[in-house]
């Protein structure tokens, strides 16, 4: 039994990345809005070429989430259908996704078809289609089974992300002002968290080297309980820098063994902005 995974292009994975004889893989794009100029997150986008337009942006940026019809077209791919969104809280491509499979499966009946709130975004979503390639290449588990346990691997995925820029984000309703004021000192680093799909300070540091130090601490209790072994997510924009440092951090306190490192796309470096770090464990 063939699978089709969907996702969006928040979750830093092209087609090519995710490759199976046991399923196919496909992203769905979202768009960039940059005053009047609008850009496709989509393969082939250049990174730092968005970036240096978002510099030079003067106007409120925006993004726009895929529409149900381009989730209904890779959708009808496959018979066994799983699709990971962006958290809803900050987007409404779940709803869009969700209109898709309504679509689609009033035109075939007999289609499987899950759709999966990630509550998360970039690595978060990552890690978990890394685990739904796990699941599915086991080859004994049949959809209900995987789309169960997907659900419960999501709801012990945890995400700390250190951003040294936080305009996007506040300009786009995503963070609340007060937190753009806590890093309005260059030395203070904060670092936020996924809280039920919503962003929420989880602390703050002088400096980028205990910053680090202190996101290192985070996969502690998840290394106890799952082993060396248990799978690390980290996306950066432009940064591969500190993402090394964060990674060596990783392997020397905790034994880490399976650390993934990963750019961002466009979606996430859009809201993460330059240097931005994004950790799931």
């Amino acid at each position: 039994m063939k699978y089709t995974l969907v996702s969006d292009s928040s979750c830093d994975l092209f087609n090519k990345d995710l490759k199976s004889d046991k399923f196919d893989f496909y992203t769905v794009p979202l768009t960039i809005r940059l005053g009047d100029t609008e850009i496709v997150d989509e393969e082939g986008l250049d990174v730092s070429d968005l970036i240096e337009k978002m510099k030079k942006n003067k106007k409120a940026p925006s993004t726009a989430c895929p529409s149900p019809e381009q989730f209904a077209t890779e959708m009808r791919k496959g018979d066994n259908v799983i699709c990971v969104t962006i958290t809803s809280k900050l987007s409404g491509t779940y709803n869009s996704a969700r209109l898709g499979a309504e679509t689609v499966q009033a035109q075939f009946p007999n289609k499987k078809i899950f759709i999966l709130d990630s509550l998360s975004a970039s690595a978060g979503m990552t890690k978990m289609l890394y685990e739904l390639k796990r699941l599915i290449e086991k080859g004994n588990l049949t959809f209900e089974q995987i789309t169960e346990q997907i659900t419960a691997y999501r709801d012990r995925t945890f995400v700390r992300f250190l951003l040294q820029d936080l305009g996007n984000l506040i300009k786009t309703g995503r963070m609340s002002k007060v937190a753009g004021l806590i890093a309005a000192t260059l030395l203070i680093k904060p670092i936020f968290k996924n809280n039920d799909g919503e962003i929420a300070l989880s602390t703050k540091c002088m400096g980028m080297k205990k910053a680090l130090a202190a996101l290192s601490e985070f996969p502690t209790q998840a290394a106890k309980e799952y082993g060396t072994d248990t799978p690390v997510l980290i996306a950066h924009c432009f940064n591969k820098e500190d993402s090394n440092t964060l990674k060596e951090l990783l392997e020397t306190k905790h034994g880490l063994t399976n650390i993934t490192i990963r750019p961002m796309r466009g979606l996430a470096s859009f809201y993460a902005n330059e240097k931005g770090l994004i950790m799931a464990y």
